[in-house]
């Protein structure tokens, strides 16, 4: 048994371009709101404008960059936590030592776990990279744990 601390090594976000559609749809906001603001003429045309605008801020940006900044992948030194989901619901947490093989399938990290559903890491930066540190974090674990 080690009592060695766990070493937070890398904390692992998708891709910022995720953020490019939603960053988009916030500009369309604005742009509709700067450009017909000053031809509204009727109240409800006003609020029925900056009701639009506001949903369109709302759902389109403010929710997917929520997401976008709530969900993330850790690596430690023993382990492989992933959060993901609108603040987080969806929380998984992988001893490296239970790790049976971990494949890489375009974008795709897939960790296969002994008794357990296998974890599916998308998005990442350099995947290729992640991946092979996590099979030889694997192969550490394993090697210490016999």
């Amino acid at each position: 048994m080690s009592f060695e601390a766990e070493v937070l090594l890398a904390r692992l976000r998708a891709r910022a371009s995720k953020l490019l559609g939603p960053t988009l749809l916030l500009g369309l906001a604005a742009f509709l709101f700067g450009f017909l603001s000053p031809k509204t003429t009727e109240p409800w045309q006003a609020i029925a404008l900056d009701s639009i605008c506001g949903m369109i801020v709302l759902f389109g940006f403010a929710v997917p960059l929520l997401r976008y900044l709530t969900a993330w992948t850790d690596v430690t030194s023993s382990r492989v936590v992933s959060r993901s989901g609108l603040f987080g619901q969806n929380f998984r947490e992988i001893s490296l030592a239970e790790v049976q093989r971990v494949e890489l399938t375009g974008g795709l990290i897939t960790i296969h776990v002994l008794g357990q559903e296998v974890l599916e890491i998308r998005s990442l930066p350099k995947a290729k990279l992640v991946a092979q540190e996590i099979s030889q974090l694997t192969a550490k674990s394993s090697l210490g744990a016999k």
